[in-house]
């Protein structure tokens, strides 16, 4: 059933003295009001809060805190203001202490390891890794502080009125903004926002990137034309280089592609996909959703020269880029514009002639799925490893494994997207059956 908007009258409706009860996947908090879920952004578990409604769907409603009556120890000043009062999305726990934001996706965690993956799925895991394996750690640098200016990538869109502008959550309604303190400093520096000399290159509708790349300069797409700090057209390309496991590489990235938003992502997810993978020179990997190759790269590097490696990714433009990142390496490798689908990972399969020894999968946030899952099971690498960025399609893709005949050996979290609910998970199975 589609979401309704309230009536006027509902509009206005207002629910007094609501109790937060636990965090719910997608940054609210669960809330029952009579025996009728509710789900409220601005909370923290454990408060007493007054809740706008602002819309329904079914016996479901979902509204917001105005009024926190019993404020949380955890909770903070929003970090970012401006886009509170606006109800602007994308910094939907920056009302929450850093180290308990932490807590809270534990909690999600747990909460869809069981929920999503059934109750054998979380038991699997707790037997597997403990409690302890649950836990969230911080991306590196991100032990202590506010976990501000940590974005490298920041997108916005141009009003009508030609000022930078995000949308306001669960809506395609624009407010400008003048502030963005999840930023690198460095873009906030350019002075996009507001009335800037930017505006010229500005239309209505049209999408703006802002990238701080660390191994070169600064790039701004408008529609599909780069800048670079002095608002000079230059080559569609962002620079960034990557420390791990004893190599430094550099990656090439066009400015409209994916690479990670945090400044430590790149290296913290090489070094814990590296870890969970264990590969040995000489051996053979099939890797799907591979990006720009940023895991290629060091997978390639661990496998060394007698070692194979056949990358999947769906857009051609990232399978460019990971070409050219490739360049130089001397693993025999296969990199391959593709939908990721049962036939490309059985003709993968049958192109290494022989079993890989590790798949490694990158999923979107929608996860691998049955098919893609049950694939893989033909295939029956000695080792996978998954990274999910979504905890509800992490769980799910587990159950499938499990039925398949993979067993869990490692889980770990980590906190890639601080102010916000999304987490990051890299889980290595091994073939039990």
């Amino acid at each position: 059933m589609a979401d309704t908007k309230p009536t006027q009258s509902e509009t206005a409706d207002l629910i007094t003295d609501v109790r937060a009860l636990r965090p719910a996947h997608g940054g609210t908090c669960f809330a029952l009001v009579d025996k009728r879920p509710v789900f409220i952004s601005g909370a923290i578990p454990g408060e007493l809060v007054d809740v706008r409604i602002d819309s329904r769907r079914s016996r479901v409603s979902y509204g917001t805190a105005v009024n926190i009556k019993e404020p949380s120890e955890h909770r903070q000043p929003h970090v970012w203001p401006e886009g509170e009062q606006h109800g602007v999305g994308g910094v939907d726990l920056g009302h929450v202490t850093p180290a308990y934001q932490r807590q809270w996706k534990s909690d999600v965690i747990r909460d869809q390891l069981s929920r999503v993956g059934g109750a054998e799925t979380l038991e699997h895991v707790l037997e597997t890794v403990g409690e302890a394996g649950l836990v969230v750690a911080p991306a590196t640098g991100d032990e202590s502080g506010d976990l501000l200016h940590r974005r490298t990538r920041v997108d916005f869109e141009v009003s009508p009125n030609g000022r930078l502008a995000m949308n306001r959550e669960a809506s395609n309604e624009l407010v400008e903004i003048e502030t963005m303190p999840l930023a690198d400093e460095s873009i906030l520096e350019l002075g996009l926002m507001g009335d800037t000399p930017w505006q010229k290159f500005y239309k209505p509708g049209k999408r703006v990137r802002a990238i701080a790349p660390n191994a070169g300069g600064r790039r701004v797409l408008i529609g599909n034309q780069t800048f670079n700090a002095s608002r000079r057209r230059v080559e569609d390309v962002a620079t960034w280089k990557v420390t791990a496991a004893g190599l430094t590489a550099e990656f090439n990235v066009h400015t409209a592609g994916f690479w990670q938003a945090h400044r430590s992502a790149p290296t913290d997810l090489v070094e814990l996909v590296l870890a969970a993978a264990q590969v040995q020179p000489g051996q053979s990997v099939i890797e799907l959703y591979s990006g720009a190759g940023l895991l290629t790269r060091f997978l390639a590097h661990q496998l060394g020269s007698e070692g194979a490696i056949i990358s999947i990714e769906g857009s051609r433009q990232a399978v460019a880029d990971a070409r050219r990142n490739m360049q130089g390496t001397h693993v025999d490798r296969d990199i391959r514009a593709g939908s990721i689908n049962p036939r490309q990972i059985l003709r993968a399969w049958s192109d290494l002639e022989e079993r890989p020894d590790v798949i490694v999968l990158d999923p979107p946030r929608t996860g691998a799925g049955r098919d893609v899952v049950q694939a893989i099971g033909k295939v029956a690498p000695e080792r996978v490893v998954l990274v999910s960025c979504d905890p509800a399609a992490g769980a799910r893709d587990l159950k499938e494994f499990r039925k398949v005949g993979y067993a869990l050996e490692s889980f770990h979290a980590i906190d890639l997207f601080p102010q916000t609910h999304h987490v990051e998970i890299v889980s290595s199975l091994r073939r039990s059956k």
